[in-house]
């Protein structure tokens, strides 16, 4: 199965991938990285585009993928040097050059290795550049953390009913719609106060 819609996904693996960068969490049968990569862009837009998104989610969405983008950059690289170390690949030449814009030079046996040995070195400015950007991600707050279970949990009692079923297979879409009804609820409960303390 793979999660490819905001319906689909439980809130808390998609929190878990937008933590860890781990995109196999995605899909049980999908496992190329690039296309699991933009079931991840596609969910992340989806979910930015909601109603409530706001505009730090959206930077931190561009900076993760860009850095989602390189770390897989420089782990295809490496594989693809490998693999043409042993058998020559007109597809994995083709990546290297044209797509990652690498100089891999076939006239020569000699030459050929060097440049693949030096192909090797300069894919670790992927991961270098990868560095760099992780550092302009929001750090995490110290302090008393609530798992998104806690956040469940008190959205149950708010509401005056648990939220049903095990909260591992709550899915992205009913999450967001439990918190708009707690919000709808807290609101109404300000109202009331407000007219009561008008009305006392």
């Amino acid at each position: 199965m793979t999660y490819s819609t905001l319906d689909t996904i439980p809130y808390k693996t998609f929190l878990n991938i937008a933590k860890t960068g781990d995109l196999t969490l995605l899909s049980t049968t999908e496992t190329d990285p690039e296309a699991l990569l933009k079931i991840w862009d596609d969910l992340y837009e989806q979910h930015l585009n909601r109603e409530n998104a706001t505009s730090q989610e959206k930077k931190t969405f561009r900076i993760s993928k860009e850095v989602d983008s390189l770390e897989i950059q420089y782990k295809i690289t490496l594989m693809a040097c490998d693999a043409l170390k042993f058998d020559f690949s007109e597809e994995l030449h083709l990546l290297l050059t044209k797509e990652y814009g690498f100089k891999l030079r076939l006239d020569d046996e000699e030459v050929y290795y060097q440049d693949i040995d030096r192909i090797e070195r300069e894919a670790k400015s992927f991961n270098v550049k990868a560095g760099v950007l992780k550092k302009h991600l929001p750090k995490k707050e110290e302090g008393q953390e609530y798992s998104i279970d806690d956040i469940m949990a008190s959205y149950g009692s708010i509401l005056g009913y648990p939220i049903t079923g095990d909260f591992n297979q709550i899915t992205y879409t009913a999450f967001f719609s439990y918190e708009k009804q707690v919000h709808a609820k807290i609101d109404a409960i300000k109202k009331q106060e407000l007219k009561s303390k008008k009305n006392g």
